[in-house]
Order: structure tokens, then C-alpha cells, then sequence
């Protein structure tokens, strides 16, 4: 067995061992501890993951456990100075430290940052590592970014970053404004694959915090008609249903989605019947036409058994109790 094998071949067998108590996982970190500085990346990184599971031997309020989260940060950090192909194995792995212990890496969110020359497969790992290391003090900085790198030419990328805004703000209440803010200034850039996205994202917001960003519902229902995705056109379906009340041509945008009915898929379909209900128990008067056209649309004119079994409950409650419906 060659030099550099020797210690990544112990490593592995000790990432096997389960110690029998907190002093004996003590002595074992100690001695792993000095193949942070290891010249081979493969060793560095076995030696974290051993770390990383006797860490959960260790009492948390010991000096050592507190000594130990410092120093799996620098030997990290340093992974990601080496060439693109290094930088993804260890973006890999430092993926799914932070989602275990952010606290490793939350001074070091800068390293995360892209530079204009990272590959796109580096630059969607930096991405999704920030997320898990967003936090109310640094996310200023980390919309910043996003909100940069939302304009890009890459379509993937910048549906990535758009998300990433959207999971800040679902994972931070105190922030959503703040993204609901960003995400708003990309609107204005009228970016049809940008604004399908966000139109996305806005609903998760809206699903988690319905009092969040709902200063940017006027804007998205001006983009109506550039939706020519499934997802963003669901999402906006759901978006007015929902806000029915503070749109005043609710009825008319969902109406338009109803020229095409049966074209469309089921998942959709059924959002735009539970939307249209909504309208209906919040707008009774004007919409009582557009109800009975979308209840008649899933029963007479569709033979699939979902829908029309999600139209029967609807009629069942309407024509029972609107109140209770409601």
C-alpha cells in the first residue's frame, strides 16, 4: 500500500469505530486532529468526517468540542483554493457539513462567493451552500450576490439563484422583506425565464408567511401574460385564488386561464378550480358565472376521476354550506 494510502485507509476504518464513551472519542480526535494539515485532500477530508461523527460523542459545552469546531474551518477553506475539479469534491462534502453544522463555516460565507472564472458546477455548490449559511447577519450581503448573479446569461443558473433568494426568505421570517425587495427589483428587468421563476418562489413565500411580500402581487399580475411555463402558470394561478380579495380583476385573470381548460395538465387544472372556488366564497356576487362555468368544465366536459371527484366535494359544499365551505 503506497505513502498516501496508509493514512486515508485508517481514516476510513476509524470513521467505522464507534468508541465507548466521550473520553475515548477525546483521544481518538486528538490523534486525527494533526491530518487536517495533510498534504493529499483525500486525507484531509477523511479525517474531517471522522471528526465530524465523534463530534457527537463530545459534550457540546466542553472547551474541547468548542477548539475542535475551529479548527475543521481553515483545512476547508484551503480545499477550495485548489483547481475546479478539487474545489467540487470538497464543495461536496463541505455541502453537507454545513447542513449538519453551519457553525464550522458561518465566518467564512465569503469563500462562497463566486468568481467569474468557477465552472458552472462550482458555482451551483457555492450557491447552495450559502443558503445553509445565510443568516440574518450576513444576508445583505448574500442577496447582494444573488441578486447579480440573477442576471446572467445562464438559464439554469440564474433559476437557481432566484430559488436561492426564494429559500432565504422561507428559512429567515426577518428577511423576507428584504428578498420580497430583491425579488422585486428582478422583476423589473422583465426577463421572462427570471420572472417566470420568481413567480415560483413568491408562492412558497407566500404559502409560509402569507403576510410576507404581498407589495409585489400587483407587479406579477402585470406579467400574466408571459407565463408560458406549467410551474409559473400554476403559481400564479394559486397566487390569485389566494389574494383574491386584493385583486380587483381576480376574476378575469383566472377566467382567461379557462379558454384552455382541457388543454392543460391535471395538477393544474385542479389548481384553477380550487382558485376559482376561493373567488367565489370571497366574490359571490360577480363570480357566480365563472364558478358554475369552471364546476360544469371538471364534471361534464372531463372524464378524469380526480377531477371530477375534487368537483363533486366542491359542488357538495357550495351548494350545502358556502360558509362552512369558506
Amino acid at each position: 500500500m503506497s505513502a498516501l494510502k496508509g493514512p486515508d485507509f485508517i481514516l476510513d476504518c476509524l470513521s467505522n469505530y464507534n468508541p465507548k464513551d466521550d473520553r475515548e472519542a477525546q483521544n481518538i480526535c486528538e490523534q486525527v486532529t494533526p491530518q487536517l494539515s495533510h498534504a493529499n485532500s483525500a486525507v484531509v477530508l477523511s479525517a474531517v468526517k471522522v471528526l465530524m461523527k465523534f463530534l457527537e460523542l463530545l459534550p457540546k459545552d466542553s472547551n474541547y468540542y468548542n477548539m475542535l469546531l475551529k479548527k475543521l474551518a481553515p483545512p476547508l477553506v484551503i480545499l477550495l483554493s485548489g483547481e475546479s475539479e478539487v474545489q467540487y469534491v470538497s464543495l461536496r462534502n463541505v455541502n453537507l457539513i454545513v447542513q449538519k453544522r453551519p457553525e464550522i463555516l458561518k465566518q467564512e460565507i465569503k469563500v462562497f462567493f463566486m468568481k467569474y472564472n468557477d465552472p458552472i458546477y462550482v458555482k451551483l455548490e457555492k450557491l447552495d451552500i450559502r443558503i445553509h449559511l445565510a443568516s440574518q447577519a450576513n444576508i445583505t450581503q448574500v442577496l447582494a450576490e444573488l441578486k447579480e448573479h440573477a442576471t446572467v446569461v445562464n438559464v439554469d443558473f440564474v433559476q437557481k439563484a432566484v430559488w436561492a433568494i426564494g429559500q432565504s426568505a422561507i428559512k429567515m421570517e426577518q428577511s423576507a422583506t428584504c428578498c420580497g425587495s430583491t425579488l422585486l427589483d428582478l422583476i423589473q428587468t422583465k426577463v421572462n425565464y427570471v420572472v417566470q421563476e420568481m413567480i415560483v418562489v413568491i408562492r412558497d413565500i407566500f404559502r409560509k408567511y402569507s403576510n410576507k411580500c404581498e407589495s409585489v402581487i400587483a407587479t406579477l399580475c402585470e406579467n400574466l401574460d408571459s407565463l408560458d411555463e406549467p410551474d409559473a402558470r400554476e403559481a400564479m394561478i394559486w397566487i390569485v385564488g389566494e389574494y383574491a380579495e386584493r385583486i380587483n380583476n381576480a376574476d378575469e385573470l383566472l377566467e382567461s386561464f379557462l379558454e384552455g381548460f382541457h388543454d392543460e395538465s391535471t395538477h393544474l387544472q385542479l389548481t384553477l378550480l380550487t382558485a376559482i372556488v376561493k373567488l367565489f366564497l370571497k366574490k359571490p356576487p360577480e363570480t357566480q358565472e365563472l364558478v358554475q362555468q369552471v364546476l360544469t368544465l371538471a364534471t361534464q366536459d372531463s372524464d378524469n376521476p380526480d377531477l371530477q371527484d375534487q368537483d363533486y366535494i366542491y359542488w357538495d359544499l357550495l351548494s350545502t354550506d358556502p360558509v362552512t365551505a369558506k
